[in-house]
């Protein structure tokens, strides 16, 4: 596992400190076959579309021939999924959610990771993320601690998403990714009547 720098933990045990916990963890699901068919679709569709995506000092790879991502965002298409997720997102949470954002679809590269952190404090309360599609040549767990620290290792596979609290939760992919490419997307959402922490971050996970 790669280590996290120390001002990057530093800055996530300072934003998980801000978060409350609703006692959900995480939990794997299987999308809605027609979902799931209907994002696969646009994937395949605006396979030629991808380009190089600005990354930060959470992102990383190990290849020196390659960036860490591609990308391709379709904001009408993310809205729309977004709408349609928030009613799974609402019945694992057991709360009225705001929709914050649906972000990607986002491909991973050979020899990418990804530090551990947490997500938006002041949005990205209730998220999920989804496997796209993968071409592993091993598995490319998601890292995540539950609220007492202990450390799990999720693989999903395409058609699976990942429910979790994303800005309480310490989360990442500090493996290397031996591969091809994994394409994911991510949804998050608010809370209704949620009152934010007042310091914000704002990196799209």
């Amino acid at each position: 596992m790669l280590k996290t720098p120390p001002e990057l933990e530093e800055r996530t045990a300072r934003q998980q400190a801000m978060v409350p916990y609703f006692g959900l963890g995480f939990r794997v699901v299987t999308i809605d076959r027609d979902i799931y068919r209907v994002i696969t679709d646009q994937f395949q569709r605006h396979t030629h579309d991808f380009r190089w995506e600005c990354t930060d000092k959470y992102m990383g790879t190990t290849n020196p021939r390659s960036r860490p991502t591609l990308f391709y965002e379709d904001r009408e298409f993310n809205r729309r999924l977004g709408e349609k997720l928030r009613s799974v997102h609402e019945e694992w949470c057991g709360m009225r959610l705001v929709d914050a954002s649906c972000y990607g679809i986002r491909v991973y590269q050979r020899g990418s990771f990804l530090y551990n952190h947490v997500d938006t404090t002041n949005t990205h309360v209730i998220s999920a993320s989804i496997c796209v599609d993968h071409r592993l040549d091993t598995p490319w767990p998601l890292y995540i601690e539950d609220v007492e620290g202990r450390p799990h290792e999720v693989s999903l596979e395409p058609g699976e998403m990942l429910f979790y609290e994303s800005a309480r939760l310490k989360h990442g992919r500090p493996y290397p990714l031996n591969g091809d490419y994994y394409a994911a997307m991510f949804v998050h959402y608010t809370p209704e009547g949620y009152d934010p922490p007042s310091a914000r971050h704002t990196v799209e996970r």
